[in-house]
């Protein structure tokens, strides 16, 4: 392993082995490795584009609390795992009211 590259890793889903690996061939180079951390986040627009909608729906849903999100000066930014929770929900409440109709068209209300 290149030992110059860095290595991002995200800690819900790390290669333990890789970054083992990486600590070790940095110290057999006797290379010094640091380490940081941030939160991933999209832009309002970065998520609209992602779900298919309008900036300006997903700026009503940031305003009624439906989308969690952190403030960069003025702006606002969404937490990728906030962004996969709207989206999870989203999809789950979709799936429900999908169902829900193909029930009501089988069976009647």
């Amino acid at each position: 392993m290149d030992v110059k590259e860095p290595l991002t890793i995200d800690p819900a889903h790390a290669d333990w082995d890789a970054i083992r690996q990486y600590l070790t061939d940095a110290a057999q180079a006797g290379e010094v490795v640091s380490l940081t951390a941030h939160v991933e986040t999209l832009t309002p627009a970065e998520a609209a584009r992602r779900l298919g909608m309008s900036r300006s729906t997903i700026s009503r849903r940031i305003s009624a609390g439906e989308i969690h999100t952190i403030k960069v000066g003025s702006h606002h930014r969404i937490p990728v795992r906030e962004f996969e929770r709207f989206h999870d929900t989203l999809m789950s409440d979709m799936v429900r009211a999908t169902s829900d109709e193909l029930e009501a068209d089988l069976y009647g209300d």
